[in-house]
């Protein structure tokens, strides 16, 4: 299975703003892409707008549970608001078409960690 996870922001009204994505095949590793992301992007905010994120950070039964929905073709969504209202959102979902177009191309991932 490919699991895509990408970075958004998006103030009401407006265009969302590609803050970054990346392709992974590991739910685990995926979802580490997302906690530095939005660990990065709770620096920026600062509290108490970050208190959203930084709870999930600090949430192991949270970060279990996203990533046991991900394996079970269940896409995992962050969010977080500013000041300004800016929606800033994290999300992890299963794409089983990338696996079906890349899976000639892997190799086999024994000991690859989730």
């Amino acid at each position: 299975m490919v699991y895509r996870v990408k970075a958004t922001a998006r103030y009401a009204g407006g265009a969302s703003i590609d803050l970054g994505g990346w392709t992974s095949y590991s739910p685990g590793r995926a979802l580490d892409w997302v906690r530095a992301r939005a660990e990065q992007v709770a620096q920026q905010l600062g509290a108490p707008y970050d208190g959203v994120v930084r709870a999930w950070l600090e949430d192991a039964a949270g970060y279990r549970w996203a990533r046991e929905g991900l394996v079970a073709g269940i896409p995992f969504v962050l969010r977080a608001v500013d000041a300004e209202g800016c929606t800033y959102a994290f999300v992890a979902r299963p794409d089983a078409r990338g696996a079906r177009s890349t899976a000639s191309l892997q190799g086999p991932t024994v000991g690859e960690a989730a």
